[in-house]
């Protein structure tokens, strides 16, 4: 059991410090999938269709907070907002 508890606190830890880093590196809005498949900006407000964003996966793993994959993602708008996106869905 005690592996079991290592191995759950380095892949959470790892998915946070991907968030950190990208967070650090300019990426500072969170993002949110609607239902309809857009995205939401949680800082502006601003809806974007999937189709008119960059995304780009840069970490997954399995968190066992949720009990589920997470996939860490990064945004960038035509308007020059950047973020990140943590979802259970990979794009």
């Amino acid at each position: 059991m005690k592996n079991k508890i290592r191995t759950t606190n380095r892949l959470n830890v790892s998915i946070t410090k991907k968030v950190i880093e990208l967070q650090e590196r300019g990426y500072d809005c969170d993002f949110l999938l609607l239902a309809n498949g857009s995205l939401l900006c949680m800082q502006t407000n601003f809806n974007y269709p999937v189709n008119t964003v960059s995304i780009k996966e840069m970490e997954h793993g399995y968190d066992f907070f949720s009990h589920s994959y997470k996939h860490v993602h990064t945004i960038e708008t035509g308007n020059g907002e950047r973020g990140v996106l943590l979802t259970e869905k990979a794009f």
